[in-house]
């Protein structure tokens, strides 16, 4: 499919910092389903409630109002966002439907992106997440599509679309890191195998975390760890999830014993969210040139809320927590570099007060939809709970999203109650002018 770039011009005051010719960075990190939810949950399980986040020290924050168009009728709205939707109206500042990767909602015209515009000016670029790199977040800065899915060649529902994973080699982002061993055994549209054309394209293609943490300085790199999606840090106790809270044969609610999360064996061997930013940086950071756009994901922060995952959430949580706090230090010591800190969307997670009867009733219709106790610190229960489905795929919610920031000037609008397409008005604003 040929796509139209359309723009919008944008009048906004200068944001940046300084008015030298130094490099300017922007560092944009994307908590999946970040929700103030999924925060408290957190907050709880590892610091008993207190405000002891890395995120809880950053001055300048505010609210961030999501929603997305409908697709049958773009003049409509629909209330609860999603990662692609969310994603793009993050890197275009234009709103668009379920599933669609920089594309207008009905219509499909390619709407050009921050970091699209970030390389023709010049700027290196780069993209990181735990999820498989051709995932909705990632892919909405650098890939147009009708369908998120339309990862690779030979997926049913690419239609006329090229699949993302080729879009993006062929933008020649300076490092991408993420899930997708999968992909790289696929082949382009010349019979060569993916992860052929990556190297074709001078990336270097890594497989192995010790490769990644050795690797030189400006790297041109794609680097691939797991099958799909990255495994989680942690999981609950021997790897449960939340449950519906059954019944015994006496009539009485049977409440799972409040445990603690667990390492995940599975993810030995994969490196962290904090190792893969760290790479990321060292690879964009130069001395020539006008700067850099970097986007970092914690994809994992939703993909465990929506199968009721508690432990899973608060590990992949505290990772981008700790990612966060390697931005803000990295900014302190550079200089001119901005920091974003935001969500695409909420998800299911909440905590609450343990689940009682009603009128004495003892019956399922008084039960939350799942239900998990787990131990904080201080050996405090903390009760989360997922009910927006009783299946095994829980919904995302119509929350609003905090967002963080760091390195604007006092006037940027990015505090307070702000609309998600404002954000890339005020990156582009810090980055170009």
């Amino acid at each position: 499919m040929r796509f139209i770039i359309v723009m919008v011009t944008l009048i906004l005051c200068s944001c940046g910092l300084t008015e030298n010719n130094s490099p300017k960075n922007i560092i944009l990190l994307i908590g999946d389903g970040m929700g103030e939810a999924e925060i408290a949950l957190t907050r709880a399980y590892e610091y008993d409630g207190d405000p002891d986040l890395f995120v809880d020290s950053m001055q300048n924050r505010g609210s961030v109002i999501v929603k997305q168009l409908r697709e049958k009728d773009p003049s409509k709205f629909q209330f609860t966002g999603e990662s692609a939707g969310g994603a793009t109206t993050i890197a275009t500042g234009q709103r668009t439907s379920d599933g669609r990767i920089s594309t207008t909602a009905k219509y499909g015209v390619a709407l050009k992106t921050i970091l699209e515009e970030a390389i023709e000016k010049g700027f290196k670029t780069g993209l990181v997440t735990t999820a498989i790199i051709t995932d909705a977040t990632p892919a909405a800065f650098a890939a147009h599509a009708t369908n998120r899915y339309c990862f690779m060649r030979g997926d049913a529902i690419c239609g006329e679309d090229t699949p993302i994973i080729e879009q993006m080699l062929n933008h020649n982002v300076d490092v991408m890191i993420g899930g997708g061993l999968e992909l790289l055994k696929a082949k382009d549209q010349n019979g060569r195998l993916i992860s052929q054309m990556a190297t074709d394209l001078g990336y270097q293609v890594i497989t192995e975390r010790e490769t990644l943490l050795n690797l030189p300085k400006g790297t041109k790199t794609l680097g691939i760890f797991a099958e799909h999606h990255m495994p989680t840090e942690w999981q609950g106790y021997q790897g449960r999830s939340a449950q519906v809270v059954p019944l015994g044969d006496d009539g009485r609610i049977l409440y799972p014993k409040a445990q603690r999360c667990e390492i995940n064996p599975e993810h030995q061997g994969i490196p962290s969210l904090e190792e893969m930013t760290v790479t990321a940086l060292n690879t964009v950071t130069s001395d020539q040139g006008p700067g850099f756009f970097l986007m970092i994901e914690g994809a994992l922060i939703d993909k465990q809320a929506h199968i009721a995952k508690p432990c899973g959430t608060i590990g992949a949580m505290l990772a981008f927590d700790r990612s966060v706090k390697i931005a803000m230090d990295y900014a302190k010591k550079h200089g001119n570099t901005a920091v974003i800190v935001t969500a695409d969307h909420g998800t299911s997670t909440q905590v609450i007060y343990r689940p009682e009867v009603k009128d004495d009733q003892l019956d399922h219709d008084n039960m939350p939809g799942k239900y998990e106790a787990l131990l904080s610190r201080n050996g405090s229960i903390v009760n989360a709970y997922y009910g927006t489905n009783n299946a095994d795929d829980q919904s995302h919610t119509g929350v609003n999203v905090p967002i963080y920031s760091y390195g604007f000037a006092k006037d940027v609008p990015i505090t307070g109650l702000i609309e998600q397409s404002d954000i890339y008005a005020v990156m582009k604003n810090f980055l170009f002018n």
